[in-house]
């Protein structure tokens, strides 16, 4: 790295799917507007007692739970019901599991005509009435699920998060809308969340599918004997055009997290540190662009905010950017990107990112963004990074060590002690490897060694290595021909 420059391969992003949006795709969020805080305070006070009264609703198994939820939550139970009238064994196998417990619930304690006379309301209300949906009773000495903190978006939507972020993620949980000025809870917002905790729960305890809904619906029922779940496949109905009304009439799933995307950028407009680093991580990166949609200007922007703030995961994204994004390949390295780059740099490294203490290190080494030269500097941030676990850093400690061209931190006897293990595993080094003991032999007066590795560095070059990087080496060669050291007077981002 050192004789190159230090660029993207050190770009770290964490994941944004199940951090911060729950996992799922979907569509673009649009941009969200700030609305007056004094009234976000009342409906967020609104929100939360909404919540209270729908949990406190769940844990009773009251019917009347189905007049606090949303509208489009009362036509999700409609199409619970239209599956559970005729839906097919594939359409079964599509719905997310929870749902799916409640289809095969309403086939086992429901006849077909029944089903035909229940509403979306009248579905919930069974639902909620016999515990087949809505919020679970706590454990013993624990309390009923709360809303740590709501956003309200500013078109009657608001999103709850259930426990605080915990640093790394925030943990979403219900909407809400507002109808006549009505705070009501979107049931099936959820039940994605639900779903995955199923399937971590499958794979943990090693049941199948099958077995798990044999046991819920065995609950549901009330009765101690597993069913049938191939009769329970079996649609009560043959109704072709129904079938393909369910179809017409899927439910979108991924809504909860198109809301919740729109949570985030409403945090990270209002200076939320861990929304500015994980929303400009996504507008950045595209990472998931069915999620977000690619805005790598804005991305950086928010990014640059939330390490202004003391973010060091968004200082090491936007380090990396500003050090690859939009650079010529030919020619000095842009001073003002150096320059803009460095705090961020140094915050990433300060925080301990390993990769980052040995672009840190390559700064000092190369007087880059401002800095003056300083190989001691140099050498112990590589050494830090060493210690970190960054491979590559005890090359460039024993590079600087040797090649330095400030005589008074240069230290050859140092630098040969430091290779020791890399000559040990001669055979096993790079180009770059090589180019080292190369050089460190020379620094020593070894010139016999130093031309012998020397060639074998140059010999050891891939085809795409650039002009530049060859015919350094050959310059090298030379020196140790003629029996003289070399030092690296230059800056690797302004030779080029």
């Amino acid at each position: 790295m050192r004789r190159k420059l230090f660029l993207g391969a050190w770009l770290l992003v964490a994941p944004m799917g199940s951090s911060f949006a729950g996992g799922l795709a979907a569509d673009t969020a649009e941009p969200v507007a700030a609305t007056a805080a004094t009234d976000d305070m009342a409906q967020m006070n609104a929100v939360s007692k909404a919540w209270d009264r729908y949990v406190e609703a769940c844990l009773k198994d009251d019917p009347a739970t189905a007049d606090l939820i949303a509208p489009s939550s009362l036509r999700h139970y409609e199409f619970l019901r239209d599956v559970a009238r005729a839906g097919s064994a594939d359409q079964l196998r599509r719905l997310l599991l929870p749902d799916r417990g409640i289809v095969y619930a309403l086939r086992a304690t429901q006849k077909p005509e029944a089903l035909a006379a229940l509403d979306g309301a009248g579905v919930a209300r069974l639902a909620f009435g016999r515990n087949w949906s809505g919020a679970v009773a706590p454990q013993e000495r624990q309390s009923p699920p709360q809303l740590s903190h709501v956003t309200v978006l500013p078109d009657d939507v608001a999103v709850g998060e259930l426990r605080p972020p915990n640093g790394t993620q925030f943990n979403f949980g219900p909407s809400f809308v507002r109808v006549d000025g009505r705070w009501k809870v979107v049931t099936e917002s959820t039940t994605p969340d639900e779903a995955m905790y199923l399937g971590q729960f499958l794979k943990q305890s090693g049941q199948s599918e099958a077995q798990l809904m044999q046991a819920v619906i065995a609950r549901f029922v009330g009765t101690d004997s597993a069913p049938n779940l191939a009769m329970l496949d079996a649609a009560p109905v043959d109704d072709a055009a129904l079938r393909t009304r369910i179809n017409e009439t899927w439910p979108d799933y991924n809504d909860a997290y198109r809301t919740r995307m729109r949570a985030m950028e409403r945090k990270a407009i209002d200076g939320d540190p861990l929304a500015q680093f994980a929303y400009g991580t996504m507008l950045y990166t595209g990472q998931a662009p069915t999620l977000v949609k690619q805005d790598k200007p804005r991305g950086l922007a928010l990014l640059e905010q939330a390490s202004n703030g003391g973010d060091a995961r968004a200082a090491s994204v936007l380090a990396a950017s500003l050090m690859t994004d939009d650079v010529p390949k030919d020619g000095p390295f842009p001073p003002d990107r150096l320059k803009r780059a460095l705090p961020h740099l140094r915050r990433a490294a300060e925080s301990g990112a390993p990769i980052a203490m040995g672009a840190l290190g390559n700064f000092h080494f190369n007087g880059a963004g401002g800095l003056a030269r300083d190989c001691l500097q140099a050498e112990e941030w590589e050494a830090r990074a060493e210690d970190a676990g960054w491979e590559p850093a005890r090359n460039e400690r024993v590079w600087y060590l040797a090649v330095c061209p400030i005589p008074e931190q240069r230290n050859p006897a140092r630098a040969l002690e430091l290779a020791a293990a890399m000559i040990a595993a001669a055979d096993k080094q790079d180009y770059a490897g090589l180019d080292t003991i190369a050089a460190v032999y020379a620094a020593n007066g070894r010139f016999t060694e130093a031309v012998d590795f020397q060639k074998r560095a140059i010999a050891a070059l891939q085809g795409d290595e650039s002009g530049v990087t060859r015919r350094g080496m050959k310059e090298r060669l030379k020196a140790y021909q003629g029996k003289l050291d070399w030092t690296q007077t230059y800056s690797v981002y302004e030779r080029r």
